[in-house]
């Protein structure tokens, strides 16, 4: 049995349910319907006399009180030309006299004897006049009419199995056509094409289903076209640098070129780009599975701060671009991994340096706020344009393509992005009123 539902499609499934329901159902309602109708009329029957009935009661009663004899009684009931169909019962429930001779004898039972007329005898005992309608049970006509009861039930239930099958498919045809819509969507995009939308236009349980499968689909296609695009430019990054040290090294060995201290100085760089891209993509693969390392501890913002300017203090003398420091007082410490949050903020001061002028300005701040310190580093370069703030912290984005020659892969800002979350932190970036970009971190504290 098992087997065979398994064979069995979702629709048909359905749709056989829905008829064992109703058949089901509309056999209990005839027997319960035909039961209580048959039960009904017997007792209407049973308790309903009519004028005539209850006249030839009345009259066999008057005629013993007249009489006193019960002879008199039968012999008048007997000489009558009407026949008249009544029954009379001793105190015991045996009849007694019976317009056809068989019937006297049979005894009557108690909820036959209440439905007669009963009245008492001279010497006491109580006896019992009965139509033949409560002896005999239904008359032709009460039975034509319990039976044409009984065929318009099974008409009016076959005529609503009928409605509800034909109902019960047109609502499966409305229930699973979007289901294989859905089904036809899935396999396509099992097979890699995700341009399709589902097509369901409706609002309910299922329209909202298809939304969402809508929404997931354009997802996925959104990470594809990312991991495509992903897998592009880690390939070209790594063949530049490769390449240089491949043509370098043939060279060597065919004795072209002689190992001086620049091309080994040379070599050595091109190495150290290859080295630090492919720890910059160990470091996003990490922090993208959840585990990357993260060890805090409260921290001093403007420990941090003071140590990334010392760092960075001769670059920015070399540039001839100054810094700006504006940290508030008695900040309170926040709870980071200090390597790592001076690795984000020397990523910004990094991206601010290349950005900014000769002669230009950095400013980095720190305030308290609610939800944790925020700190703020801006430039004075040419800012941001729409599009670089939508993507600054996409991997490999870079707001100038044609800046490669500081060996940038476009990783930073997505390094520092990664960062910053790991430690439950936010990051976001913006143009100045006055010109140039800016950079807010908002860390967590204690």
């Amino acid at each position: 049995m098992n087997r065979l539902m398994g064979r069995l499609s979702f629709q048909t499934k359905l749709l056989v349910a829905f008829v064992l329901i109703v058949l089901l159902t509309s056999v209990a309602g005839y027997l319960f319907i035909n039961q209580s109708v048959q039960r009904a009329f017997s007792e209407f029957v049973r308790t309903t006399y009519t004028p005539q009935e209850r006249s030839v009661l009345q009259l066999v009663r008057e005629l013993y009180e007249q009489t006193g004899d019960f002879d008199a009684v039968f012999a008048f009931l007997q000489r009558s030309r009407w026949g008249i169909p009544v029954y009379v019962a001793d105190p015991s429930g045996t009849i007694v006299y019976a317009p056809e001779p068989p019937s006297i004898g049979r005894r009557l039972s108690n909820d036959q004897l209440q439905q007669g007329e009963a009245f008492e005898s001279s010497d006491g005992e109580i006896w019992t006049v009965i139509t033949s309608r409560v002896v005999l049970g239904q008359n032709i006509l009460e039975q034509a009419f319990l039976r044409s009861t009984g065929r318009s039930l099974w008409f009016a239930g076959l005529a609503a199995i009928a409605v509800a099958i034909l109902l019960s498919v047109f609502l499966l045809r409305q229930l699973t056509r979007p289901l294989h819509r859905l089904d036809a969507a899935t396999r396509r995009i099992a097979r890699g094409e995700f341009g399709e939308p589902v097509g369901i236009q409706s609002t309910d349980e299922i329209g909202r289903l298809a939304l969402s499968f809508d929404e997931m689909a354009a997802s996925l296609h959104e990470a594809e076209q990312t991991k495509r695009q992903m897998i592009a430019d880690i390939s070209h990054e790594l063949r530049t640098p490769l390449a240089a040290v491949r043509s370098a090294l043939e060279a060597l060995r065919d004795g072209l070129i002689e190992p001086s201290p620049d091309t080994l100085a040379s070599l050595h760089d091109k190495i150290l780009l290859t080295t630090r891209l492919v720890r910059d993509l160990h470091q996003l693969s990490l922090a993208d599975a959840g585990r990357l390392s993260i060890h805090p501890s409260p921290c001093q913002v403007d420990e941090i701060i003071d140590s990334i300017v010392e760092t960075v203090g001769v670059q920015l003398e070399d540039s001839n671009i100054r810094l700006d420091r504006a940290i508030h007082d008695n900040l309170p410490p926040i709870v980071v991994d200090r390597q790592r949050i001076e690795q984000v903020l020397l990523n910004l001061l990094a991206n601010g340096i290349r950005h900014t002028p000769e002669g230009g300005t950095i400013s980095i701040g720190a305030e308290a706020q609610r939800e944790g310190v925020l700190v703020s580093i801006c430039d004075t370069g040419s800012g941001l344009s729409e599009t670089d703030l939508a993507h600054v912290f996409d991997r490999f984005y870079r707001a100038d393509d044609a800046r490669t020659s500081d060996g940038g892969a476009g990783l930073g800002l997505s390094i520092a992005k990664a960062l910053v979350e790991a430690h439950g932190g936010k990051i976001r970036a913006e143009n100045a009123p006055s010109g140039g970009a800016c950079f807010h971190l908002l860390l967590p504290t204690a």
